[in-house]
């Protein structure tokens, strides 16, 4: 996985740490600000945040955690460089440790609950045309092993964790105090009935995913209960000069907002399509190649740095523009051109938005949801693009209230104004004339009546002065080649 911000985020984070040199703890926030997930943003920025902390050399690391959890696969980069972190971590829980903020306090030393939190509900859920649904076994088993791993690792009870993940386990305690275990029932029941011991209380029960609030993590022993923040720091002889707190960039903040907003996407496509039709409809370079320059430089900026387009996609999108404008300019029509531009630049917009979906060919349903997800995006998007561009917005130009405010006054031939109309644009075939400048192959053509009219010539290029005829009318695009060729 390339690094999110690269040398750039690398010497920011590093002059923000050196900034604290006297400080021993350095604080992280893993935290949703009320409306994201864990992400691949966040991922990425925790993780560097890691190995910048190994390298400064600080004592400890506190993860202050406060989120409903996000995506797993993100989650799992931050545990495994924790579990490979070789300085002392602190998983403080602020309000709620959900499902992958639980999956990540398990990864550290130690877990601290602030009164009146929550953790748990852990487990692996995916989404499919049916609904919310548990992940399939191919994937839980990875996820399994992972909790197993920081379990065995930090000396976290390992029953407990599946209660967080696994709703189809009872989990069980046996004993007090000291000698205090937790057991699967199923495991449980292979003991040879006279080496049990007895049952002290049934922690969580089949058919439901354990949830702690911190005094039962404390009493269980899976957490420690504090009053606050400040008793906490108190309780591990630290001060609040001891501390580094990190945050995120604004850059981080802007680019995990476009992530979160698969919406901003939708959007984004929808503009820069319009704004290549436009540009393709009228050669030149203006408001609306600007327009789709940019629209498409944020989806294709942001997917790069969130790690699922690579210069790959990049190359298939502006192939794909290329093509179009071969179709449109060069060989007027719907080809093969126009079938391979339209299929470069949806696949290359389906690749740059498609996360990490594992081997391939896909094999499961949560690998087909993700893909039929984006591909229903995409489509909508192209044809509320199509839509837009070619019936909503030229209907609305028509309304006679758009055209009176559009207009800043009326053209009238009592005013002096005079133009020539062409009734019908198809009597206008096998007209002859000359090119008025080159055709290159869009131009104009001065007909031997004297009108001078705009055409694209379908045989390419067209030099000045040539003699030229109108051979087809196709759309709003009057078609001419040299006279010359005409039988």
């Amino acid at each position: 996985m390339k690094s999110l911000l690269g040398s750039t985020f690398s010497l920011l984070l590093f002059i923000s740490v050196s900034a604290f040199a006297n400080s021993n703890t350095l604080v992280i926030p893993v935290s949703d600000n009320g409306k994201y997930m864990v992400d691949q943003v966040q991922a990425d920025w925790i993780v560097e945040a890691l190995d910048q902390a190994e390298e400064q050399g600080y004592q400890r690391v506190i993860l202050l955690i406060d989120t409903y959890g996000g995506v797993v696969f993100s989650a799992r980069e931050i545990t495994e460089r924790l579990l490979r972190l070789k300085i002392p971590t602190v998983a403080y829980v602020e309000t709620k440790a959900i499902s992958a903020g639980t999956f990540i306090a398990f990864a550290c030393d130690e877990i601290v609950m602030e009164q009146k939190t929550t953790m748990g509900d852990a487990q692996m859920i995916m989404q499919t045309a049916e609904g919310i649904e548990e992940a399939p076994e191919k994937f839980v088993t990875v996820y399994r092993s992972d909790w197993k791993k920081s379990c065995d690792e930090k000396g976290h009870s390992f029953a407990i964790a599946q209660g967080f993940f696994d709703a189809k386990v009872e989990v069980l305690q046996l004993g007090e105090g000291e000698e205090r275990q937790f057991i699967l029932r199923d495991e449980y029941d292979l003991i040879p009935e006279k080496e049990r011991a007895s049952i002290a209380k049934v922690i969580s029960k089949a058919g439901q995913l354990l949830t702690l609030h911190s005094g039962e993590a404390d009493e269980l022993g899976i957490a420690r209960e504090v009053d606050d923040f400040e008793s906490f720091l108190e309780g591990m002889g630290l001060k609040d000069g001891d501390l580094d707190y990190l945050e995120m960039e604004t850059n981080d903040q802007i680019l995990r907002f476009l992530g979160a907003n698969g919406w901003l996407f939708f959007v984004l496509v929808i503009i820069g399509l319009n704004g290549l039709y436009a540009e393709i409809k009228a050669p030149g370079f203006g408001i609306p190649g600007l327009t789709a320059l940019i629209c498409f430089a944020i989806v294709f900026g942001s997917r790069y740095m969130l790690g699922t387009a690579s210069s790959l996609e990049i190359a298939l999108f502006v192939v794909g523009v290329v093509c179009a404008a071969i179709e449109i300019f060069v060989l007027p029509g719907f080809g093969v051109f126009g079938i391979a531009s339209l299929l470069l630049v949806f696949g290359s917009l389906l690749m740059a938005s498609l996360p990490d979906i594992g081997e391939l060919p896909i094999q499961n349903d949560l690998q087909w949801g993700w893909v039929n997800g984006l591909v229903l995006n995409l489509t909508g998007a192209f044809i509320s693009s199509f839509v837009l561009f070619a019936i909503a917005v030229p209907s609305l130009l028509k309304l006679n209230y758009v055209q009176k405010r559009l207009l800043a006054t009326e053209l009238t031939a009592a005013e002096g104004y005079v133009m020539d109309t062409v009734k019908d644009r198809g009597q206008l075939k096998g007209t002859c004339g000359r090119a008025h400048g080159d055709l290159r192959p869009a131009g104009k053509m001065l007909t031997e009546s004297g009108d001078l009219l705009d055409v694209v010539s379908d045989a390419g290029y067209v030099d000045d002065d040539t003699a030229i005829q109108v051979v087809s009318i196709d759309g709003n695009r009057i078609l001419v080649r040299p006279h010359s060729m005409e039988s």
